[in-house]
């Protein structure tokens, strides 16, 4: 074939194409990207042909769709080619179309339930705090009432400290006082001594046989005493009642609190009532210790009333064995060396009851400074219980929104899936579509002209008019059919840059296209051929590229006639 005819017959493909391109891409849609019609040009050895002159004339050509150098009947095969084009472009734009909407749906989806997971993470986290919240709010409220009892017990503890302080220090008063008297009578007596020795010792001798009465006084003060403490058992098994009885109306109360919901109120009644319970087991004990006491002291009442009687007998006997003493002076002597005695004693005993009383008013400062420390922990425990329970409130609020956000994001997340489905099934059913297609087609008839090269149409199946797919390499070609019957080809598919089938806007090259054994290939004789159709998928720059993503089927059957794919 001269220079002059290579040139003219790209001419005439360009043209064809230029057809073809132009009614494809009116009715294709999404996806197909258009292409000006490109010629490969090969240095010629005839000077008449170059490089410059087929280029514009390719262009010229292409942009005008009619050439006055095309012949009638290339003209005429190339606008029936571009008619079945219409289909076969409308078809492909629809799957791209689908395939760009399922894919938007798929992301979309992704992207709902990436959002419906972080919206269930964040509501399992704010339920997590909310619940942290209001464990802590109710440890809080433990250890606020836990205080507050610590704190009632410190202030009692306080108290009975500073009365026995109180006490003793009384009784530090009395000793220095009994000990100045001590001194006095000591004094009192040595002068009776000294003025009447032998009758002022008989009489001291008297004294302390019979003495004036001390029994009586003793039996007195005990019966006081057994009395005393008898009320002060009534009294204690009164007020253990009464705290028994505000147990009862605080644990009813708090009950109609927590019935109400009214949480703070209860919690409060509920340490009132604890502390209560406190308090009545400690006055039970003080009941009991105390009744314990007063029967001891009825008991001693009772035997000291018996030995005043007793000294009552004993009295009157001593008054006639101190008349009868009276004269000894050795006696009177040694009961005013024991009054001295016990002036010394009694003043040692003052002594010690000062160091007592100091010791305890001491104890006394102690708990009184413990109390106000457990005083300021229970306030302080208290305002924490209330900042946290304010806290826990907010936390459930957080986590209710929280919970509502990640039910509104899975129900997104659902609608989204279901459009996503919806999109995926019409893409299968595009696919299907375009797979029944190929496993309908019948073989391409005739030869295959890709540029210069002719093979002989085996292993290459018809789709359309315009569209053939090569079994071997699954690309997919667009031409149409000269008046030889053979399909001549103007343009291939491939891949844009997002993802999407378009056409390339050249020849194919023949490896690429038919494979290596493009000049040995026979007629579709063997069921190893797998034919493939490059749907959604690249060809670059080898087959191996689009062999790993094109949907490949396996012909059902094969022979001569029949090579479809």
């Amino acid at each position: 074939m001269s220079e002059k005819s290579i040139a003219h017959s790209r001419r005439v493909r360009s043209a064809a194409a230029g057809a073809v391109l132009a009614l494809g891409l009116a009715v294709g849609g999404t996806g197909i990207a258009s292409a000006e019609p490109e010629t490969v040009c090969t240095p010629s050895t005839d000077p008449l042909v170059t490089c410059a002159e087929e280029e514009a004339v390719a262009t010229t050509d292409a942009d005008t769709a009619t050439s006055t150098e095309t012949t009638p009947e290339k003209v005429e095969a190339g606008v029936a080619g571009a008619g079945s084009a219409e289909t076969a472009g409308t078809d492909a734009a629809a799957l791209a179309e689908a395939e760009a909407k399922a894919k938007a749906a798929a992301d979309a989806a992704a992207k709902a339930a990436e959002a419906a997971a972080t919206a269930g993470v964040d509501s399992s986290a704010a339920t997590d705090t909310s619940v942290k919240a209001t464990e802590a709010m109710t440890q809080a409220s433990v250890e606020a009432t836990k205080a507050a009892v610590e704190s009632t017990q410190a202030k009692a503890e306080a108290g009975a400290a500073e009365q026995s302080a109180k006490e003793a220090e009384e009784a530090a008063k009395v000793a220095e006082s009994a000990a100045a008297d001590a001194k006095e009578v000591a004094k009192t007596a040595q002068a009776e001594a000294d003025a009447a020795a032998a009758k002022a010792a008989e009489l001291e001798e008297a004294a302390k046989a019979a003495g004036s009465g001390p029994k009586t006084e003793e039996a007195a003060q005990a019966r006081a005493e057994a009395n005393a403490l008898q009320a002060k058992a009534d009294d204690a098994k009164a007020a253990a009642d009464a705290n028994a009885k505000l147990v009862a109306d605080k644990n009813k109360e708090a009950e109609e609190a927590f019935k109400n919901w009214d949480i703070a109120k209860a919690i409060a009644a509920k340490a009132q009532a604890i502390a209560a319970a406190w308090n009545a087991k400690q006055l039970a004990i003080t009941v009991k210790e105390t009744q314990k006491v007063a029967t001891a002291a009825e008991t001693t009442a009772k035997a000291a009333e018996s030995a005043a009687a007793t000294e009552v007998e004993a009295a009157t006997a001593a008054r006639k064995a101190a008349d009868e003493a009276a004269a000894t002076a050795a006696s009177a002597q040694k009961d005013a060396d024991a009054a001295q005695k016990a002036a010394e004693t009694a003043q040692a005993e003052a002594d010690a009851a000062g160091e007592a009383a100091t010791d305890k008013r001491a104890i006394a400062d102690e708990k009184a400074a413990e109390a106000a420390k457990k005083a300021e922990a229970a306030e302080a425990a208290s305002k924490k219980a209330q900042d946290l329970y304010l806290a826990a409130e907010d936390a459930k609020a957080a986590a209710d929104a929280a919970a509502a956000k990640a039910k509104e994001a899975q129900a997104a997340a659902a609608a989204a899936k279901a459009e996503a489905d919806a999109a995926q099934k019409i893409v299968d059913e595009l696919k299907a579509k375009g797979e029944k297609e190929i496993d309908n087609g019948t073989g391409v008839g005739g030869e295959v002209i890709i540029g210069e090269h002719t093979d002989d149409g085996s292993g290459v199946t018809k789709v359309d008019e315009t569209t053939a797919v090569v079994n071997k390499t699954g690309v997919k070609l667009v031409g149409y059919y000269n008046n030889k019957g053979a399909f001549d080809v103007v343009d291939y598919y491939v891949t844009d840059a997002d993802g999407d089938p378009a056409l390339a806007g050249s020849l194919p090259p023949v490896e690429l296209a038919l494979g290596d054994t493009a000049s040995s290939s026979t007629s579709g004789s063997s069921n190893s051929n797998l034919p493939a159709v490059l749907i959604g998928v690249g060809v670059v720059g080898a087959a191996a590229a689009a062999a790993t993503t094109v949907v490949v089927r396996r012909k059902r059957h094969d022979g001569p006639g029949n090579t479809s794919a």
